[in-house]
């Protein structure tokens, strides 16, 4: 249970963010950060058996047995040395930043979502480096874009479409991932990700797959990419400046950018040796460092400045990555740590000059080292770092990173080229470096005399990260030597290496680089001001990482436009006809060629020539042959429901009552459903061309042979599958239960039917909102007239509804209990209590909606929270949404029975939505009680239909013209009603 006390800690802090932020108000960050402290004790205490390799784990079963071989979901956690590591640059810079707010936030709005989002951000880290299933890893990854998404959005206007482009790009790194990790759980056959990672598919040996490692790999780097914002992804990591700066530090430093790295160096594992995964890393990681350090040196705001810095960082972090050594992964690691120190401290003190001067506009500050000393002493030393200048910890690390490029993976001029596009890199990192500092604090033509030194809350916080950088340098080999190597080892595998880190290590390739770096980046410094006038405002690239997005997110919304173009429109036949022409080119592809997509033809199907068929073949053909001939809506939806009966019959003489019972509720049901949006049309079909009725017949005769192929093919009497036997013999044995129906909805395939659960409450709402969005409902010339004296026609009804009503619903809540051993079960007891909703409706006079606005809401909601808390209680049976059985007064109840009642109140809710929005008034402001009805008229389709209408004509005329102010249906005018 240690290792979960980590993340646990971190969602305690976060459920009690809204209180300490209610109590502390920017101060909340405090206690926050002492949950941040305690965790980091937990990590410290398991360091120790971790770095020896003994990794510690933590593991409970999410879902049970979903993959081929029985292999399930596992919320798994491990921390071996490289999650040691991140976990503790995520807490440990995080801790620090939190420090930093207390006193950079404003003193009262905006910080309740600041802390929470924060929070969240954390959370969603840990997550990530921590899981050690695949499935879990890619929560994480997929929270850490949304919580960035959301902290960058919340600057308001600035950041919105930065916010935007985040999500985005972070989002198609997030498909990219989700491929390349379901091709590797396909491959290996588990979704834990040590297993996975170890497998012999991602060798060199007898069981490896070079085609598929190379796929995954380049998927896998495609994917980190995008978080570490390597080329062509790295537009969205300076648009995140807009951000508040405590943002920009944590996502910039340890946060966003830093799960690329760790998915990066996670992968190496199975991909380091992979020639592609190499050369992409290399590559991509060096050009980005060079382009992106050009581009800094031209930026005049500060943390825009520190933002290119940043792409260009982890530029050189990833070609070393692909390198692929031992040497190499320490290296990586080392900036990484570097990276993070110097990157946060500089964000956070760019914020303080911006705090204290009021702009973080180079060209609008002035020499303000005299002014803000401290301030300006910590950026120095940060920037010395960030520069490689001896002896700070990113000299160190710059050093180790140019001797692993020594040992890349290239020809020899490929070495050559890249350390040549290293020292470039290097030139012009120096040369931005010195430009944060005159830029900030030297140069610049305002009187600065009125800034003062920020408070030390504010820069102490700030410049102690970087500082750091300066000790480190010195005792980073004796303190971490043994760290590092267990990092790499654990990345990488192999037998033991000794890495020794020192500031000086003779004279060598890499202190050569050094020294010339050195001398040209001051000379650049010498002639600053005429190189930034050179560059201002040139265009160095034909077009910007932002331009080339927007250009891509317009180009995608014209050719969205063209295919919605496609089916924009009401009829039909629009939206259907490419549908049904797939179906049927698929068939006659099958006929082609009989073994095209693993579907073989029957040489014989014995058994299909039962009589009784013939009863409900009679029943269909009827029912679809009147309904060709109907010119009438109002009869074509009866005969539709004929032919549903026949099919409702023909499964109930197949043997499967459960089926029938739910098809033939439906089919009553939608009748209803369907008159409530027909009796806004008009009574008669549209006349329709002979072109267009050749063109149907022949797509209709094209999908019934398809049809009549496929089950010729698939079903007939040939007996029971394999997996059907099994159901049938052993779920009894299993469940206790009967009816192997109902026990494969709720039991063996519980977690299909919650999906369809969530499909069906978000179907009840996407309902509400299309209906709700149109302002009154599109009437039409030719529509059924209004009903007069409403009251007496419905009074029958409403005389049957009183005693019906409580028999359906007593026979529903039957019907769900018995659903075990007999036919029902939740959704078959759902529709017959959505009978009686239906029965309701219809027997009121008016128009009216069935239920206050909010119950199908409501219903809808709990009934999905019942099934999803049921699902938790199944974790005492070790597996999410496992049954639990027993006997209670000698009756045998199990939890699949409260599932059941989840399904069944959805289910009434998604039909009380239905009912409240196409049943309810067509008029704004129509009477919606009991005593501000009086007299009415309504329009209740299929009940009555006015006589002089000519049911041939569909632009026949209302019997009465309506009066001045157009009332509508359900119109309380005593003009209309004499009419």
């Amino acid at each position: 249970m240690t290792l979960i006390s980590v993340p646990a800690l971190v969602a305690v802090a976060l459920a009690l963010t809204p209180l300490f932020v209610k109590v502390l108000g920017r101060h909340a960050g405090w206690p926050i950060v002492a949950f941040f402290v305690a965790a980091i004790v937990q990590l410290a205490r398991l360091a120790g058996g971790v770095l020896d390799g003994d990794a510690v784990t933590w593991g409970m079963t999410w879902a049970g047995a979903l993959l081929p071989g029985g292999t399930g979901v596992d919320f798994a956690l491990r921390l071996d040395p490289l999650s040691l590591v991140f976990a503790l640059l995520a807490l440990v810079i995080g801790s620090a930043v939190f420090v930093y707010s207390t006193a950079y936030l404003p003193p009262k709005g905006g910080t309740m979502s600041f802390y929470v989002l924060m929070t969240s951000f954390m959370l969603a880290v840990l997550l990530l480096v921590l899981a050690d299933d695949v499935v879990l890893l890619f929560i994480g990854w997929e929270l850490v874009s949304m919580a960035s998404f959301l902290l960058i959005a919340r600057s308001g206007s600035s950041g919105e479409a930065g916010s935007i482009r985040t999500l985005l790009l972070t989002f198609t790194g997030g498909l990219l991932l989700l491929a390349a990790l379901g091709v590797a759980v396909w491959a290996t056959g588990t979704t834990n990700l040590t297993e996975l990672l170890a497998h012999e598919v991602w060798g060199t040996g007898p069981g490896a797959n070079t085609g598929l490692t190379t796929t995954v790999a380049v998927l896998v780097a495609l994917g980190a990419f995008t978080k570490a914002a390597q080329l062509p992804f790295q537009a969205w990591l300076p648009e995140a400046m807009a951000a508040a700066t405590p943002v920009s530090a944590f996502l910039h430093a340890a946060a966003v950018v830093k799960a690329g790295i760790y998915l990066l160096l996670r992968f190496s594992t199975a991909f380091a040796h992979v020639q592609a995964w190499q050369i992409l890393l290399i590559v991509v990681g060096m050009s980005t460092a060079v382009a992106a350090a050009v581009f800094a040196i031209q930026q005049t705001d500060l943390k825009r400045l520190v933002a290119y810095s940043t792409v260009s960082q982890l530029g050189w972090i990833v070609a070393t990555i692909g390198v692929g050594t031992h040497f190499a992964i320490v290296a990586a690691v080392v900036h990484t740590l570097a990276h993070a120190l110097f990157k946060s401290s500089l964000f956070m003190l760019a914020g303080t000059v911006d705090h204290q001067a009021g702009t973080r506009d180079i060209r609008r500050l002035g020499p303000l080292w005299r002014r803000m000393p401290w301030t300006f002493g910590s950026m120095v030393i940060g920037s010395a770092s960030m520069a490689a200048i001896p002896p700070t910890l990113g000299f160190l690390s710059k050093e180790g990173m140019l001797e692993a490029f020594t040992e890349a993976p290239l020809a020899d001029a490929g070495v050559v080229i890249l350390l040549a596009a290293a020292t470039i890199g290097a030139i012009a990192t120096f040369t931005y470096s010195a430009r944060l500092i005159f830029g900030a604090f030297v140069d610049g033509p305002r009187d600065v005399s009125e800034v003062r030194e920020a408070p030390v809350a504010l820069w102490l916080p700030a410049a102690v990260p970087g500082v750091l950088s300066l000790p480190l340098a010195f005792f980073v080999g004796p303190l971490l030597d043994g760290s590092l190597d267990a990092v790499a080892r654990t990345v990488l595998g192999g037998d033991y290496h000794a890495t020794h880190l020192k500031l000086w290590h003779g004279i060598n390739v890499p202190l050569l680089i050094s020294v010339g770096v050195l001398v040209a980046g001051v000379l650049l410094v010498l002639v600053r001001k005429r190189m930034n006038a050179a560059l201002a405002d040139r265009k160095l690239f034909p077009f910007t990482g932002v331009e080339a997005l927007a250009f891509g997110t317009r180009a995608g919304a014209r050719l969205g436009r063209v295919f919605a173009a496609i089916s924009d429109s009401h009829a039909p036949t629009r939206h259907l006809l490419p549908m049904l022409s797939v179906i049927v080119v698929y068939a006659a592809a099958i006929l082609i060629a009989p073994g095209l997509g693993g579907m073989e033809l029957p040489d014989k199907v014995d058994g299909i020539d039962s009589w009784m068929d013939l009863i409900p073949l009679v029943v269909v053909v009827i029912g679809v042959i009147a309904t060709m001939q109907a010119r009438n809506r109002l009869q074509a939806a009866v005969l539709l429901g004929v032919t549903g009966t026949g099919v409702t019959l023909q499964v109930l003489l197949l043997g499967a009552p459960d089926v029938a019972m739910t098809q033939f509720l439906v089919e009553i049901l939608t009748v209803v459903l369907m008159m409530l949006v027909l009796r806004h049309q008009p009574r008669a079909f549209s006349p329709t061309g002979r072109a267009r009725r050749i063109v149907a017949a022949v797509v209709a005769v094209g999908v019934g042979l398809a049809t009549f192929g496929a089950v010729w093919t698939l079903t007939g009497r040939r007996g029971k599958p394999e997996i059907a036997q099994w159901y049938l013999e052993e779920g009894p044995k299993i469940t206790g239960e009967n009816n192997v129906v109902n026990t494969i909805l709720v039991e063996f395939r519980a977690f299909d039917t919650l999906g369809e659960l969530a499909v069906l409450g978000m179907a009840g709402i996407a309902t509400a909102a299309v209906v709700a969005s149109m302002p009154r409902w599109q009437h039409h010339p030719g529509r059924p007239g209004p009903l007069p004296q409403p009251g007496l026609n419905s009074l029958p009804l409403r005389k049957l509804t009183k005693w019906m009503t409580p028999l359906l619903f007593g026979l529903s809540v039957i019907v769900l209990f018995r659903g075990g051993n007999e036919p029902g079960g939740g959704f078959n007891a759902a529709l017959i209590g959505a009978s009686s909703l239906m029965l309701m409706y219809l027997s009121h006079p008016d128009d009216r909606p069935l239920t206050k606005r909010n119950v199908p809401y409501l219903l809808s909601g709990f009934g999905v929270i019942v099934a999803i808390a049921i699902g938790f209680v199944g974790y005492l049976e070790g597996s999410f949404l496992a049954p639990l059985h027993g006997t209670v007064a000698g009756q045998h109840l199990t939890t699949a029975l409260i599932f059941d009642v989840g399904v069944y109140l959805a289910v009434l809710g998604i039909v009380a939505t239905a009912l409240n929005h196409l049943g309810g008034p067509t008029r704004p402001g129509s009477p919606k009680t009991d005593d501000e009805l009086g007299p009415k008229v309504t329009n209740r389709t299929g009940l009555n239909v006015p006589p002089l209408q000519n049911p041939d004509r569909a632009d026949s005329p209302d019997p009465a013209p309506a009066p001045a102010g157009g009332a509508n249906h359900g119109s309380t005018d005593d003009e209309e009603v004499r009419a």
